[in-house]
């Protein structure tokens, strides 16, 4: 027998339920009907499953990504079925959820994300400035997908010697602040796509209170060039190969260098022949709390004042850019889970939960700098796992109505988070690339 359709009453007031759970706070409804709304994909006709219960169903999928799919809508839908009993509000089949995340596709989700993704530290957030700038690191990292004929056409497969091997890749391409490791942009392609290109598309999202932090793959002149008139400082690790000669040597054993396009980039026409400019340039060790030295760190940078900005302030700022790498540790191992693949058979399905995790992972960051706010301390202080606990608890046990159901999400964090606060686990303020690193020692002989 055909199951009986949900009444508009029943949906309605499934809706009105769903305002209680946690993510509401960063993704509330009327933010989630204009994105579909945007995108054209709002439900036309009642149905089972409206539209704005299937975006709330794929963030759940990131928080839930151990429990299967009708079972994260068993989750969501727990309240309402308390309410008005399990007969009354049914669970769609799994091929009907899969028609209607089809129906979505990853466009809303999309727009979501570019409204969501926004900075949020201010100036008291601690090591989230640098002399005004605030700061932000790019980096890439890649995720394993269903090993589907459709994946496999879309994303391609690792290729070997003996032919395609392992599951087929997506690589994503994320800013963040380095603060608060909110996110601020991402960028994907094929499991084999170049990493800077990827970044490129997000070169638009820089603005001029930013300095970018990059790793030594990102350089080139011309991306170096356009980023600079897009930011307000880049502070980016080169190649200890790089030629740059010095032009003038600075005080602090840093130098200035002038620098033009490589061949490659005038015959492609992104630079031409006369180009030039003119960074700073400087290098140390990581030096260990056992006496021994890391390999030689050679950074550039706009911030040409040695006075305002000395070398080894810098060496210390650029090591923040080891939180955008702890973000996606963050991501991939204790929100996704260890080795999870992505559970999407299809493409389109695969980028939509790709911002489903994206918008997850944001709502936890911006809820533990909310918390971190209200408790006075750095965000880093605080444990994302207990945060995502916290979530999943006003989920699963939304608060009842009355004078609790308005408790704050990000006050309960703080308060739960605030006693367990990361202060046993070593924390990345050191003097870079190696975290543990507990000084520097700077090499003024070397020059390029």
């Amino acid at each position: 027998m055909p199951r009986k359709p949900m009444l508009a009453q029943t949906t309605g007031h499934l809706l009105q339920d769903l305002s209680l759970a946690a993510v509401m706070q960063y993704l509330p409804r009327q933010d989630v009907k204009h994105a579909l709304a945007d995108t054209q994909t709002e439900s036309i006709r009642q149905r089972l499953l409206p539209a704005i219960a299937v975006v709330y169903l794929v963030v759940m999928l990131a928080l839930y990504s151990d429990a299967s799919v009708r079972e994260n809508l068993r989750t969501l839908l727990e309240p309402l079925r308390r309410k008005f009993g399990a007969k009354a509000v049914g669970v769609p089949t799994g091929a009907a959820i899969t028609k209607a995340r089809r129906r979505l596709g990853s466009a809303p989700f999309v727009r979501l994300f570019d409204a969501l993704a926004r900075p949020v530290a201010t100036p008291k957030t601690p090591e989230a400035f640098y002399n005004g700038f605030r700061v932000v690191a790019v980096d890439g990292t890649t995720a394993h997908i269903q090993d589907t004929e459709a994946n496999r056409t879309r994303f391609g497969t690792i290729a070997t010697r003996h032919g395609p091997a392992g599951y087929p890749q997506v690589k994503v391409v994320i800013m963040a602040e380095c603060g608060t490791r909110v996110p601020l942009g991402c960028a994907y392609g094929v499991g084999n796509a170049h990493e800077p290109g990827l970044f490129d598309e997000l070169q638009p999202k820089l603005e001029k209170d930013m300095l970018l932090l990059a790793d030594r793959y990102y350089y080139d002149f011309a991306r170096w060039k356009a980023c600079a008139q897009q930011a307000g400082a880049l502070l980016w690790r080169v190649r200890n190969s790089m030629v740059l000669a010095p032009v003038s040597v600075l005080e602090d054993g840093s130098w200035l260098a002038r620098v033009r396009p490589w061949d490659e980039l005038i015959r492609s026409g992104k630079s031409k022949r006369g180009d030039r400019c003119v960074l700073r340039v400087l290098e140390y060790r990581p030096v260990f709390a056992d006496g021994t030295e890391g390999e030689r760190v050679r950074l550039v940078t706009t911030l040409l004042d040695a006075r305002e900005a000395p070398a080894e302030e810098l060496c210390h700022v650029f090591a923040r850019r080891w939180e955008a790498e702890t973000g996606f540790d963050e991501l991939k191992t204790h929100l996704r889970g260890v080795d999870r693949v992505l559970r999407s058979p299809v493409p389109e399905l695969v980028e939509q939960e790709l911002y489903g995790f994206l918008l997850a992972y944001t709502v936890v960051r911006r809820t533990m700098a909310e918390s971190a706010r209200l408790e006075r301390c750095s965000p880093r202080e605080l444990s994302f796992i207990h945060a995502v606990r916290v979530i999943r608890r006003r989920i699963t046990f939304p608060p009842s109505g009355g004078s609790g159901g308005s408790e704050s999400v990000s006050g309960s964090a703080a308060r739960n988070c605030g006693g367990t606060r990361a202060g046993s686990r070593r924390t990345k303020t050191s003097a870079l690339p190696q975290e543990d690193a507990k000084s520097v020692r700077f090499v003024p002989g070397i020059r390029r």
